[in-house]
């Protein structure tokens, strides 16, 4: 099981995030400091230059357009400080482990409000190891420093101003993965026959953090128009929810309709997509109305002769009355507020909101962080163990004189994370990818006796494939950046040999040492993973009462404000079950306290199951609205489901779900 579940993260490859356009405009802003390295018969400072503009590309993957400058920025200012700082400590053991110690400290802290944040600690992190590794005279302190920002504000300057990507590109493609995700889960009905649990809501969260920054941006139509299809999702993924319960009873006594239905709905979704992804959110195409128009004729099939295709059909009827108002009304003229918490999204892989300044995060650092009180423990207790691992890793090499030893803390700093899982997992994912990565490099220098030209345009193509792969997954990407490091260095005139060999033990000798710090100072997720479901129940709970509330409201304002407080309550719930869940899965990887880790998995799967049947009665509550032009009456029961779809009966059911968890007896639900 857990081996399973180790080389499933370590390997799993995401081909939606493989980016060659955006690949080729970075690998060309990394080209000029190269070219003019050699060209100037300086190519170890071409080699300096291209670290800044490496990293200032790889920092201009998160956030929207505006924000992405300003994280470029970020990174360009913050590598350079501290390729200073780490030239100036390079010859004075004690100086460079107090360096590591402290930046590395406060780098971690830093890191954990975010995956833009993330990316920043790990690149000043890995940018200080190395220049305390390479022991440059002080003297080249100052201009070390400003050819890493001067490769770094060049990449800037063509990313943002001679060849920038569509300025909407990172949103578009944020919601169109919304409904790329809930096609995926109707496509999947058939190859499960079980009752579908709740739809990925990762999409939607990173959507919602995405959309809620740039709405101080200006672009207001067409952000109006995702936003209003983003809410769009919000109300299908409710009904398929419903739908799913509806369809597994109706597959088994109908099942050619049924597959002919969830394949046209599927195909609806998927135009809907495409449309959003080319920038078409608010007028749909004439293929999607034409998609919508074959669904509506499946729809009609639906004769309603038995109660499950009676349930089958109001379920359906329900998603085809939102889609054909999404793909009707044209866009809203001013942008739409953003739901309460939408800002808030899980840490989890994608998009994420991009820091102002590295102060001014670290200051606003704990009212950023998961508002769950046994996280933001851990978030502090990581950031001064990673500081401590980072600095008697240096101690360690500094100590033996290990010529080319800085890969040792390197592997610790890319390897060492807050939960006991990532580090196993990128370890695995590390070792391999860097064993790849050297073996093939190996090959090809052997084979092609290449000189400094044909390295450095070696170096150029494994940089392409670094910021091609760096959202698809961790291992291959190792692969690239290990090709990199192999053909530049060369290229720079160093000599490898030994870099290459030590590169290998070092890999293999951080990892063990990342999880040596584990066991040693652990942070064990079944520990805190408990008090966050703890929380995470409650937020459903609370959810679970507002849309009781919301069904029970009238008409006008009273109702109006009850659904934005099922809404909020909605997001708030779901913020805090995917924690939850994510820490129950790294739980899964740590050695021991199996009863407990048994118990809290049965715990997810339960509260998963339990915000199914809230947000398909969520969909039946707001159908109740005589404004939503919906055709079916709100009490067609969900057959299938072992439970009640009735008000009274989610709220009863998410209160003892709570009341199991130890503790939570007397615990009130919070206010969404």
């Amino acid at each position: 099981m857990r081996s399973r579940i180790l080389v499933q993260n370590a390997f799993r490859f995401d081909r939606s995030q493989w980016r060659p356009l955006e690949a080729l405009r970075c690998t060309a802003g990394l080209a000029v400091p190269v070219l003019l390295g050699v060209l100037a018969g300086q190519a170890p400072l071409g080699v300096l230059a291209a670290t800044g503009a490496l990293n200032a590309g790889l920092a201009s993957y998160s956030g929207v357009t505006r924000s992405r400058l300003r994280l470029m920025l970020t990174t360009s200012v913050v590598t350079a400080l501290v390729t200073v700082l780490g030239v100036l400590a390079a010859h004075e053991v004690w100086a460079a482990t107090l360096a590591a110690l402290v930046v590395g400290s406060l780098l971690a802290l830093y890191g954990q409000s975010g995956p833009a944040a993330l990316t920043v600690s790990l690149q000043a992190t890995s940018v200080l190891v190395v220049m305390t590794g390479l022991q440059l005279p002080v003297s080249q302190a100052l201009p070390a420093g400003l050819l890493v920002l001067g490769g770094a504000l060049v990449q800037t300057v063509l990313l943002v101003a001679v060849w920038p990507a569509s300025r909407r590109s990172p949103e578009r493609r944020a919601v169109a993965n919304v409904y790329r995700s809930l096609a995926r889960y109707v496509e999947a009905w058939d190859e499960d026959a079980s009752l579908p649990g709740v739809p990925d809501a990762v999409p939607l969260q990173n959507a919602w953090a995405l959309l809620d920054e740039a709405r101080g941006f200006a672009w207001r139509d067409e952000h109006a128009a995702l936003v209003q299809s983003l809410q769009a999702a919000e109300e299908i993924r409710a009904s398929l929810t419903g739908l799913g319960g509806a369809s597994v009873a109706y597959r088994a006594q109908r099942p050619g309709r049924a597959a002919r239905l969830a394949s046209a709905l599927a195909r609806t979704l998927r135009r809907v997509e495409s449309d959003v992804r080319q920038g078409h959110a608010g007028h749909a195409s004439v293929r999607s109305r034409a998609e919508l128009r074959g669904l509506r004729q499946r729809l009609a099939a639906l004769d309603g002769g038995t109660p499950d295709e009676r349930s089958e059909r109001h379920w359906a009827e329900l998603i085809v009355a939102r889609l054909d108002r999404l793909l009707r009304l044209p866009p809203p003229s001013r942008p739409l507020p953003a739901p309460q918490g939408a800002s808030s999204p899980p840490p989890a892989a994608g998009p994420d909101a991009a820091p102002v300044t590295l102060l001014g995060r670290l200051t606003g650092l704990l009212a950023r962080m998961p508002r769950s009180v046994p996280l933001q423990q851990v978030a502090w207790r990581h950031a001064l163990r990673f500081g401590v691992a980072l600095a008697l890793s240096t101690l360690l090499y500094r100590a033996l004189n290990v010529s080319h030893g800085y890969w040792l803390p390197l592997t610790v700093a890319v390897l060492l994370r807050q939960e006991f899982s990532a580090t196993l997992t990128r370890g695995v994912a590390r070792l391999s990818g860097t064993l790849a990565g050297v073996l093939l490099a190996a090959g090809i220098v052997a084979a092609l006796h290449p000189g400094a030209a044909l390295l450095s345009l070696l170096s150029l193509l494994a940089a392409f494939l670094v910021y091609a792969l760096f959202l698809t997954n961790y291992a291959v990407f190792s692969v690239a950046i290990t090709l990199y490091v192999v053909f530049s260095v060369e290229a720079a005139g160093i000599a490898q040999r030994l870099a290459v060999e030590t590169r290998v033990v070092a890999t293999l000798l951080g990892g063990l040492l990342a999880l040596a710090f584990h066991l040693v100072w652990p942070t064990w997720q079944a520990r805190q993973a408990q008090g966050v479901l703890r929380d995470a129940l409650a937020r459903h709970l609370a959810y679970a009462e507002a849309v009781a509330a919301l069904y029970a409201a009238g008409s006008g304002p009273e109702r109006e404000q009850a659904a934005e407080t099922a809404r909020s309550a909605r997001l708030a719930a779901r913020q805090l079950r995917l924690q939850a869940e994510n820490l129950v899965q790294a739980a899964a990887l740590e050695p021991g306290r199996r009863p407990l880790r048994a118990d809290l998995a049965a715990l997810v799967g339960e509260l998963s199951r339990e915000a199914a049947r809230t947000l398909a009665l969520h969909a039946e509550a707001l159908d109740g609205n005589p404004d939503e032009h919906r055709p079916a009456a709100p009490d067609v029961p969900w057959t299938h489901a072992p439970w009640t779809l009735t008000p009274d009966a989610v709220v009863l059911g998410a209160r003892a779900l709570l009341d199991r968890v130890p503790g939570s007896e007397t615990a009130a639900a919070p206010t969404p």
